[in-house]
C-alpha cells in the first residue's frame, strides 16, 4: 500500500512537472564490477540490473547517452576529474554533500555472511573477532557503523580485513575460516558464493535501507540534467517500461518518499 501511494504521488508530480526532453545534455554513466548489479559477461558485455536500467533510460534520452564499465579505482578517477561525470554509487549523507543523486534504482541491504557451522545471528557475537569487507566503499562505511554499535555497548570491537575487490576472493577466505564473517551486499555475496560453490552460508542483515543510485559530479553536471534523468526514470517506471528488467533480476523498484528528495540532494 505504501509503495502504491508513493507511485500515485510521483504520478501527480509528473503531471505538474512534465518530463523535459528538449536540449538534453550528453549523458555518460560509468559502472564498476559489482555483480550482480553491474559487471562484465564472459564475452565482455556490460550487464546487471543497474546497467540495464540505465541503458533503457538511454534509449529515451533526447541527447547522446552511453554506459560503460571500468575498474573501481579508474571509475573513481574519471568521475572525480569530470571526464565521465556520472557513476553508480550507493547513496550516503557524506556523498550527498558534494554530489547530485538520481532517484534510487534499487534498494538492497548489507549484512554479515558467516558459515552455518558458526552462524552470526547477533552483532555481539562479533566482539573481538575479525570481519572481512570490500573497501574503500560504502559497504566499509556501513561496517564502521556496526563497529561503533559494539563500542557503544562497551564491547571490544572486531578487527577489519579489507579487500580491494568485492569478488569471490573474500568468500574463499571465509570458507577457509580466515575470518569470522564477511560484510557485504546481500545479492553480491550470494552471487559470488554461487561461483565458488559455497552454499553453507548464513546471512545476518545489519543495514536494510541501502539505495543504489547514479551519482553526478556537481562541477560538471547541471541540476537540470539530473532532474531530467530523474523525471524520465520515474515516468518510465510508472509506465511499466522497466518491469521486465526488474523481473529478470528478481528485484523490485526502490520506492522512496519524494518528501526526502531535497534532503538527500535528489533533484526532481
Amino acid at each position: 500500500m505504501k509503495s502504491r501511494c508513493i507511485q500515485l504521488l510521483l504520478l501527480v508530480q509528473l503531471l505538474f512537472c512534465p518530463v523535459t526532453k528538449a536540449n538534453a545534455e550528453p549523458l555518460q554513466v560509468l559502472f564498476h564490477e559489482f555483480a550482480p548489479h553491474s559487471y562484465l559477461s564472459q564475452s565482455g558485455k556490460a550487464q546487471g540490473i543497474l546497467v540495464e536500467l540505465v541503458e533503457q533510460v538511454c534509449k529515451e534520452w533526447a541527447g547522446p547517452c552511453e554506459v560503460s564499465i571500468r575498474p573501481n579505482r579508474r571509475a573513481q578517477f574519471l568521475f572525480d576529474t569530470g571526464e565521465v561525470p556520472a557513476r553508480f554509487l550507493a547513496w550516503n549523507p557524506d556523498r550527498a554533500k558534494t554530489m547530485w543523486f538520481s532517484v534510487p534504482l534499487v534498494q538492497t541491504e548489507y549484512g554479515f555472511f558467516s558459515l552455518k557451522s558458526y552462524p552470526i545471528t547477533e552483532l555481539s557475537q562479533l566482539a573481538k573477532s575479525t570481519v572481512g569487507v570490500y573497501g574503500p566503499s560504502n559497504t566499509a562505511r556501513s561496517l564502521n557503523l556496526q563497529k561503533q554499535k559494539l563500542l557503544d555497548a562497551k564491547l571490544i570491537p572486531f578487527d577489519t580485513e579489507v579487500y580491494v575487490r568485492g569478488n569471490e576472493l573474500p568468500l574463499k577466505m571465509l570458507q577457509k575460516k580466515r575470518f569470522h564473517a564477511y560484510y557485504a551486499n546481500r545479492e553480491g555475496g550470494y552471487f559470488y558464493a554461487a561461483k565458488i560453490g559455497l552454499k553453507d552460508l548464513n546471512f545476518f542483515s545489519a543495514d536494510r535501507q541501502i539505495y543504489y543510485s547514479i551519482a553526478f559530479n556537481k562541477e560538471y553536471v547541471t541540476h537540470q540534467t539530473v532532474r531530467q534523468f530523474n523525471q524520465l526514470f520515474a515516468a518510465m517506471l510508472l509506465q511499466g517500461k522497466l518491469d521486465t528488467i526488474y523481473t529478470k533480476w528478481h528485484a523490485k523498484p526502490a520506492y522512496l518518499d519524494p518528501a526526502m528528495y531535497q534532503e538527500m540532494n535528489i533533484p526532481y
